[in-house]
């Protein structure tokens, strides 16, 4: 009897030893367009399971639960599945934290897992897996490029405009801002969307003007402006019908993507070139303005240097004036009245000494 207790004894601390609680993602890498299935597996009958809180991502489905249980020679197996559907927030390396059970009073974590989001990348529609519409529904981000071959700081602009034609667009929320690396930039404020007529590819449809930036490259060569991403909410019309035969309109969410645009900055023609030449490029009208042009001794006068017109107005410094040893000339007071629009920016800058 006893030898039946020690054998039972280590079988059970066997099967203690033999708990597996693990995470197994569909994909390692995916767009920011695209989804991640997510399943945690336990080998026991696990209580009190504490999900990760999912941070960079939003829940699209789940929990689903599966349990699963068969014997086979007279050995029994168990399994049960916590699965999710995953939406990610934005580009990016993510880590899902470990989700924990508890089996017989002790404690069992999955191991964390990085995922890495990148820009979105282009899907094949599955017509089943959204709702039927009619089969020519246009929905589009585009981001619209003054132009692509500027030289150094020439302005050029960015408008993104989402075209679209029979759907109905309920919202949308940003996924992944674009970035400018390299570029001096501004958004100019667009007070309310408004919805207008217009083609796409030869197509009648409607757009809406989202974001308006003006842009100044800020060195030569090859620069990426990364793509603006979007979550859209969308109304489909269906192939059912109500109880009064109107056709039943269903909701449902569409990522877009304006993708990734390269400029190709062309440099500043060299001849000509200034030799004190300190960054300015535009149209100005430089001015330098005594306050007086007659002193006596221990007087003092302002000096002011203005330069006026419309260019890079806030990314070059004004020339500093030379004076006789004889005046002593402290730092100036700089005085900045620009204004930014889509045509870049105008107004003036002032130094006064």
């Amino acid at each position: 009897m006893k030898r039946y207790l020690i054998l039972l004894l280590f079988t059970f601390q066997g099967l203690m030893a033999q708990v597996q609680f693990e995470a197994r993602v569909s994909k390692n890498t995916l767009g920011v367009n695209e989804r991640l299935r997510i399943d945690f597996i336990m080998n026991v009958d696990g209580d009190n399971f504490d999900q990760p809180a999912f941070e960079g991502f939003k829940i699209v489905a789940g929990p689903s639960q599966q349990i699963s249980q068969s014997w086979v020679n007279g050995r029994s197996s168990f399994q049960k599945i916590y699965s999710y559907i995953l939406q990610p927030d934005k580009k990016g390396t993510v880590t899902i934290k470990q989700a924990a059970i508890e089996y017989n009073g002790q404690i069992y974590k999955t191991a964390p897992i990085k995922i890495v989001v990148t820009n979105a990348v282009a899907q094949e529609r599955d017509p089943n897996d959204r709702p039927q519409g009619s089969g020519n529904e246009m929905l589009n981000l585009v981001a619209e490029i003054s132009k692509t071959s500027p030289y150094l700081n020439e302005p050029i602009t960015v408008v993104y405009k989402l075209y679209f034609n029979n759907i109905n667009v309920t919202g949308f929320k940003e996924l992944a801002k674009p970035k400018y690396n390299d570029f001096w930039n501004q958004n100019i404020d667009i007070k309310q969307l408004a919805v207008e007529e217009g083609s796409y590819q030869g197509q009648r449809c409607y757009f809406v003007i989202l974001k308006k930036t003006i842009l100044y490259p800020q060195k030569s060569g090859r620069l990426t402006i990364e793509p603006l991403s979007l979550d859209i909410g969308v109304q489909l019309p269906t192939n059912r019908r109500d109880m009064f035969g109107q056709m039943i309109i269903t909701d449902d969410n569409k990522v877009v993507s304006a993708g990734a645009k390269t400029i190709n900055v062309r440099p500043l023609p060299e001849s000509n070139k200034p030799v004190d030449f300190s960054g300015a490029v535009g149209k100005f009208d430089f001015t330098v303005t005594p306050s007086k042009t007659t002193l006596k001794n221990g007087e003092s006068l302002d000096l002011i240097v203005t330069a006026s017109g419309t260019g890079n107005m806030k990314l070059f410094t004004l020339p500093k004036p030379v004076v006789p040893n004889a005046l002593e000339m402290y730092d100036p007071v700089h005085d900045e009245k620009v204004t930014t629009s889509l045509a870049g920016m105008s107004g003036k800058i002032t130094d006064k000494y």
